[in-house]
């Protein structure tokens, strides 16, 4: 028995030798198959990254390529590093280490590696962008290649939780960025010039307890969006707060502003002020919104020659108040991301809110005036108005006076039009929009829209958002938007 368990004992330590003598040829082998022949070339997904526009101190967002060896042998990278070293704006993570200049990466034939970028510019005390250039530098068997980095950077104006407690003027010389919210103080007016720029990040919130004047220009608009400008977030809602009118904020003007990307355009609660006109907003658009264009409670609202489009609840939700709108395109198609909850348009004669985490409040608050002409109110839904005058079936008794006039309204067969009190010279059909669903609403050559506004309304906006007169043809068209025919 002695001799068989040595025996088995030497058979089991020659077959543990040549397992071992095996794994180093074979270790020996892949060594040796690591070529060092300089024609052989990494392959790169692209061969230059472009960054869009990068504020100072922020940074980019991260973005990525790939590095393949489509070789037929195993490639030792010699370095992986930013041509301008510690210099450079850029910064480097390579396989998965944070670095400038990376060394003796292997990448066996078929392999990828990834390599993420992101750009931080130091503040430059610059107007004007600040072009930002540099390359990823590798070499292989003495063999050099390289993937161009290219960016745009911009020193802008930056609020992080901050508060105006004077009287304020925003200019178009920078950008402004908002981080946490910035509140605008009662009683202190924030002025914000032609060509002006507002950027805001996650979440981020303009309170307003004072009052807020925009003035931009037909060719020179204040904008209103997310810090994110990669092509991809161009229109993508929800990327920030809004714009939040409190009650005490009165006598506020915006005219020509773009609002766009935000969960709401504009809020105007718990409830208004109505002894004073609470919003002037005329050449403007509020679109793309992951909750409503405008939210009012109780307000004092004068709109004219406005866009409201593309909400996922509704584009206006107008509860109790003064509300006058001229030559408006209030036009919902959303739905590209999910199902939207809500009509372009709700009117109602109240409104509720929570008092506290437990109690709701119900207010019954009359819609004094209301009147929509030379407009349009549309949408991919088979009924884009909805006029709410009871709560859970219980009859809201609040004044409830509304009139459409010389509009396009999209309803269903139910719908009652016949009381010329609240639907006057009303059209139902499709106001054919060029592209409604790449929000192009402008009208086609065969929209019933053309010609059929009222003259006195189009005298008070005699040029649309095009800038392009109302009053040198046969009539006004509805909405925001004069079809231009080609000559």
């Amino acid at each position: 028995m002695v001799h068989i368990n040595c025996l088995a004992m030497r058979r089991t330590l020659s077959f543990f030798i040549a397992t071992i003598l095996i794994s180093i040829s074979i270790a020996s082998c892949e060594r040796d198959n690591f070529s060092t022949d300089p024609s052989l070339k990494l392959e790169f997904s692209t061969d230059t990254m472009l960054f869009d526009t990068v504020f100072t101190t922020i940074g980019s967002a991260t973005r990525r390529f790939k590095v393949y060896n489509r070789n037929s042998n195993n490639l030792t990278i010699t370095s992986v590093k930013l041509a301008k070293g510690n210099q450079s704006f850029f910064r480097l993570n390579v396989d998965g280490q944070a670095t400038t200049d990376a060394r003796d990466i292997s990448l066996r034939s078929g392999d990828s590696l990834f390599i993420f970028v992101e750009v931080n510019v130091d503040p430059t005390n610059q107007n004007s962008p600040l072009f930002i250039s540099d390359s990823i530098v590798f070499e292989t068997n003495r063999n050099v290649q390289d993937v161009k980095l290219i960016a745009w950077g911009q020193d802008v104006v930056l609020f992080n939780a901050d508060s105006l407690l004077t009287n304020t003027v925003f200019s178009a010389d920078k950008p402004y960025l908002i981080y946490k919210y910035l509140w605008v103080y009662p009683g202190v007016e924030l002025k914000i010039n032609a060509g002006a720029k507002l950027y805001f990040h996650s979440n981020a919130w303009l309170y307003v307890d004072g009052k807020l004047t925009i003035n931009g220009q037909p060719e020179n608009p204040v904008v209103f969006e997310g810090d994110r400008l990669e092509a991809f977030y161009k229109d993508k809602p929800g990327q920030w707060g809004g714009i939040w009118l409190t009650t005490n904020s009165v006598n506020n003007f915006i005219n020509w502003a773009v609002i766009k990307n935000a969960i709401a355009g504009i809020n105007i609660f718990p409830y208004a002020n109505q002894s004073n006109r609470t919003l002037v907003i005329n050449n403007s658009i509020i679109k793309n919104m992951s909750y409503m264009a405008i939210d009012a409670r109780g307000a004092w609202i004068d709109a004219g020659n406005c866009l409201f489009a593309n909400s996922k609840e509704m584009c206006l939700s107008l509860a109790g108040g003064i509300y006058r709108f001229n030559h408006c395109t209030i036009a919902n198609y959303w739905g590209q991301y999910v199902n939207r909850t809500g009509p372009a348009l709700l009117l109602a004669n109240y409104f509720v809110y929570k008092q506290n985490s437990d109690e709701i409040q119900l207010v019954e608050y009359g819609m004094d005036e209301t009147y929509f002409r030379n407009s349009i109110i549309y949408g991919s839904r088979e009924k884009e108005i909805e006029l709410v005058s009871s709560y859970y079936e219980q009859q809201i008794n609040a004044p409830f006076n509304f009139l459409f006039e010389n509009t396009i309204l999209r309803v269903d067969a139910s719908t009652n039009l016949t009381d010329e009190n609240r639907f006057k010279n009303i059209l139902t059909e499709n106001p054919k929009f060029i592209k409604p669903f790449e929000s192009n609403f402008q009208l086609d050559t065969l929209s019933p829209a053309k010609d059929f506004g009222l003259i006195n309304s189009a005298l008070l906006f005699p040029f649309d958002l095009n800038n392009v007169s109302r009053t040198s043809d046969t009539g006004p068209d509805l909405g925001a938007f004069e079809r231009v025919e080609l000559r």
